[in-house]
């Protein structure tokens, strides 16, 4: 009970060696039930024991996850992408890989667009998770949408047709579908060209004390995994290709 206090009021350890991070699930990348919790928890984990620095990671929807860190009740996020706003909240580290982001749609539906401001004038909505970045310029295009908790609830509602289109990494929405939308897998596509490629980073808290050094120390390991080829490894092993 001592230590479970000790580690909920204080992310760093008093060791010095062991981190609170937070996560949601956003399969395949990382989530609770993927095996070494998904390639980039096990890039983060890899990279941190190279600093001889143990991670603990609690599960949870990204807004919360999100909120939880920025106000430092656990040192990091596990994945996010780059805004200057939480980069205000937020130190960043270099980055692990690339999200090719596209919009998911119902394969029957025949959607044609050159500018966010045509899906908007067409009156299409848009699946979006809570918390996530979306394109400026589809915001700016004031879409129709529909706030959801987490990434499969918002394809459960584009296969049922109560949206149109869901903007995703590719590689997560054909996870969710195929894995956990079996049934529904004929009836969801996607459009190409992706809509952009989004860098995943490591976030740590500024609230967080020594969260600068941490991800300088981070940053060492992740390119001692990568000048080894255990990097290239754990993506071959846990991410699966499109």
């Amino acid at each position: 009970m001592l230590l479970l206090c000790l580690l909920t009021s204080n992310p760093l350890s008093a060791a010095g060696n062991s981190l609170l991070l937070a996560s949601s699930d956003y399969y395949p990348h990382y989530a609770h039930d993927l095996p070494q919790q998904g390639a980039v928890s096990e890039i983060v984990r890899q990279a941190f024991l190279l600093q001889n620095i143990d991670i603990t990671i609690e599960f949870m929807p990204f807004a919360r996850a999100y909120r939880e860190t920025k106000n430092a009740r656990y040192a990091g996020l596990i994945g996010g992408w780059y805004d200057d706003a939480r980069a205000e909240h937020f130190y960043y580290s270099q980055p692990m890989y690339a999200n090719q982001i596209v919009f998911f749609k119902r394969q029957a539906d025949d959607i044609n667009y050159q500018s966010y401001e045509q899906l908007a004038q067409q009156q299409l909505r848009l699946g979006l998770v809570q918390g996530y970045l979306q394109p400026q310029g589809l915001l700016d295009s004031q879409p129709t949408s529909v706030s959801v908790a987490h990434d499969e609830q918002a394809f459960k509602m584009l296969a049922l047709g109560r949206v149109d289109l869901v903007p995703a990494d590719k590689l997560n929405g054909l996870y969710l579908i195929n894995n956990k939308l079996p049934v529904q897998a004929q009836k969801l596509d996607f459009l190409m060209p992706a809509l952009e490629l989004r860098p995943i980073y490591l976030l740590l808290s500024k609230k967080q004390s020594g969260a600068e050094e941490l991800i300088r120390q981070f940053n060492i390991g992740l390119a001692e995994l990568r000048r080894t080829g255990q990097y290239q490894q754990i993506l071959d092993t846990l991410l699966p290709t499109p």
